[in-house]
C-alpha cells in the first residue's frame, strides 16, 4: 500500500510542477532541433512529460490491479507482477530521465521514486514467501 501511495505522490509531485519542467524541457527538445518550429517543439514536449507521467500512472495501477487480484488468493497474479516490477524499473528509469530535474530540484520526486520501486520490489518479495504460498493455496484446500 506504501508503494501505491509513493507512486501517488510522485505522479502528482511531477504534475503539479508541471510549468518548470515544461520549460526545461522545452530547452532541452529546443536544444536537440535547433531549427524546429516553436509549436512542434511545445506537442514534443507534451506528448513526452503527459506520455512519462502516463506510463507510471499506468504502471502503479495495473500492480494495484494484480494485488488486488492476489488478495482473492489468485496465485497466478503474483507471477504476472513479477515482470510488472521490471518494468515498472524501467519506467521509473524513463521518467527519471525525461521529467525529472536534475540536481536537488528533482531530489523528492527521485527519493519517492526510489522509496517505491523499493517497496513494490519487497511486496512481491514477500508474495513467494512459503507463508504467503501456503496462505493463497488455503482457500483451495479448505
Amino acid at each position: 500500500m506504501a508503494s501505491f501511495i509513493a507512486g501517488i505522490a510522485v505522479v502528482a509531485t511531477l504534475f503539479l510542477g508541471r510549468d518548470t519542467h515544461f520549460e526545461r524541457l522545452k530547452g532541452v527538445i529546443g536544444d536537440m532541433v535547433p531549427d524546429g518550429d516553436a509549436q512542434a517543439i511545445e506537442g514534443a514536449t507534451a506528448v513526452v512529460f503527459l506520455g512519462s507521467l502516463a506510463m507510471l500512472a499506468l504502471v502503479v495501477a495495473m500492480e494495484a490491479v494484480l494485488l488486488a487480484i492476489t488478495f482473492k488468493r489468485r496465485i497466478w497474479a503474483r507471477w504476472a507482477l513479477a515482470p510488472l516490477v521490471l518494468l515498472h524499473a524501467v519506467v521509473i528509469v524513463i521518467t527519471a530521465d525525461f521529467v525529472v530535474a536534475p540536481g536537488p530540484d528533482g531530489f523528492l520526486t527521485i527519493s519517492l521514486s526510489a522509496a517505491q520501486y523499493i517497496l513494490a520490489a519487497a511486496g512481491l518479495i514477500l508474495l513467494f514467501l512459503p507463508s504467503t504460498t501456503a496462505w493463497l493455496l488455503s482457500e483451495r484446500r479448505a
